[in-house]
């Protein structure tokens, strides 16, 4: 990883920690998700709600196995850094791999069409903290095929790329 890429992640460290307490917990963790599902007029108690929720919950217990060193339940900054760059973190085996991604797709796909439009990208641009001309041409360029839409495999790339980059 680069002093960049590692840049990048303590932003996302400081994002998760709206609380400014220098450490990340499950509630933090599950705010992010939570916006979105509020931004998105999705009641927490839908099925894509609930299965998004699941897959960040299991996501948030693998990140505590893999660099929860002093095994308090909590993240600091070092051990965010730590596992989100750490070879387990990125196994293929890792519990939850993909899971996060492929509710957050369901989530954003609100017409159930299998695919997210623009504009269904653009709501969700608060989550992914760009301002919408930003996600704009972020989008064009995730849309690789140049049809309007983000396909599942489309979307689960740029996720891909995002975590190993």
């Amino acid at each position: 990883m680069t002093t960049t890429s590692n840049s990048a992640i303590l932003e996302e460290f400081r994002r998760m920690d709206a609380d400014g307490d220098g450490v990340v917990d499950l509630a933090d963790f599950l705010r992010a998700p939570r916006k979105l599902l509020a931004a998105l007029d999705i009641p927490e108690d839908a099925p894509k709600a609930q299965a998004l929720i699941r897959a960040n919950e299991t996501q948030w217990e693998s990140f505590l196995f893999l660099g929860d060193a002093d095994r308090d339940g909590r993240l600091t900054s070092d051990e965010y850094v730590t596992t989100r760059t750490s070879p387990e973190f990125r196994s293929p085996k890792r519990p939850g791999k993909g899971e996060v991604c492929q509710t957050l797709f369901a989530v954003l796909d609100g017409d159930d069409d299998g695919s997210i439009s623009q504009d269904e990208f653009l709501r969700a641009a608060d989550f992914l903290c760009m301002p919408p001309a930003e996600a704009s041409t972020y989008f064009a360029t995730l849309d690789s095929d140049k049809d309007g839409q983000l396909s599942d495999k489309e979307f689960l790339k740029a996720v891909r790329r995002f975590y190993t980059s």
